[in-house]
């Protein structure tokens, strides 16, 4: 069994651990851009939209169901050292329609760097739970 300092551990439950960086769109014509990247990459789900600056103004989810446009939800900002807990809870405080839309990191000039998936945050959160021992039988 591999173990980790407290530091390390600090650092695998945090944001930090989970960013990805997907391709974003600049605001004029997001729609057409936004779906011709989903267009060229099936596993993409969510594009973030940016404004002036590189200021994130939206997230564009893949279009569901009959739906021909991508779908769009709100932004929530979250930094680096943010517990998966702390970001879990966040994520699940939003509207219902908005619950699984990531959450993304900007600098501290508010400029766009990366996305955290809400379920990479849960997933992550299940394993941590399953690695704890079972509590031992009371005789």
């Amino acid at each position: 069994m591999t173990r980790f300092s407290r530091g390390d551990e600090d650092e695998r439950r945090a944001v930090r651990a989970l960013l990805e960086r997907p391709p974003s769109v600049k605001e004029k014509g997001w729609s057409d851009a936004v779906l011709a990247l989903f267009e060229a990459d099936p596993a993409l789900e969510w594009v973030p939209v940016l404004g002036s600056g590189s200021r994130p103004l939206a997230v564009a989810g893949r279009p569901l169901g009959l739906n021909v446009e991508p779908r769009l939800g709100g932004v929530e900002r979250v930094e680096p050292d943010l517990s998966l807990s702390d970001a879990v809870r966040r994520a699940l405080a939003r509207p219902a329609s908005e619950r699984l839309v990531p959450l993304l990191r900007c600098d501290s000039r508010d400029r766009y760097v990366a996305v955290v998936r809400v379920e990479r945050i849960i997933d992550e959160l299940a394993d941590a739970y399953e690695a704890q021992p079972l509590p031992s039988p009371q005789s």
